[in-house]
């Protein structure tokens, strides 16, 4: 199976839902580590309902046309179980800015400068809304499942965002040095 088929289990193991709402929580609560495209999930549900481990949740027709409805099933959630316990695959990291900043020498200081004002302000961004989600989070009672594991989750990507943000801070002086320096010298580093 695919990663994506435990993203969706792992959701349904939690409530019954449709295509759009899993897009929908994957895009809100996961937006700084996962994504998923409605091109993945759709058929995804499809297969998991095929191979048994998800099934169509039977709901009421209120008019017009309603999304299909999954939930997990016994074994769907004795696959996303063995699946916790394997081992985690080697996790990729695509991050453009660090290609750009490779080659940077080919095009002009400013230039790179908007690239990192660009990236700086995405993840000022992405670790104001984990700090709204961690104290709306904190104001709830402890009864969920794994309450305790999404606050380390939003733990994990508020220490990131901050790691890129000083990362900015020191490249964006890296850039700003480099243009108005002669041509000879960038600082070593």
């Amino acid at each position: 199976m695919r990663q994506t088929d435990y993203v969706i289990l792992g959701l349904l193991a939690e409530q019954p839902l449709n295509g759009y709402q899993i897009k929908k929580i994957i895009d809100i609560r996961f937006q700084f580590f996962w994504s998923e495209s409605f091109g993945q999930i759709f058929p995804a549900l499809k297969s998991l309902a095929a191979s048994g481990l998800a099934e169509e949740y039977p709901q009421e027709h209120t008019g017009g046309r309603a999304a299909k409805t999954y939930q997990i099933t016994p074994s769907g959630k004795d696959a996303l179980i063995d699946w916790l316990s394997q081992p985690v695959e080697k996790e990729s990291l695509r991050l453009e800015i660090l290609l750009k900043t490779y080659f940077s020498n080919y095009t002009a200081p400013s230039v790179m400068l908007g690239h990192l004002s660009a990236f700086e302000q995405s993840h000022a961004q992405q670790l104001h809304i984990l700090g709204l989600f961690q104290k709306e989070l904190e104001n709830i009672p402890d009864d969920d499942e794994n309450h305790r594991e999404v606050l380390r989750v939003i733990d994990f990507g508020q220490k990131v965002n901050r790691a890129y943000l000083d990362w900015c801070r020191e490249t964006r002086d890296y850039f700003e040095y480099k243009q108005h320096a002669p041509k000879s010298g960038a600082p070593k580093e």
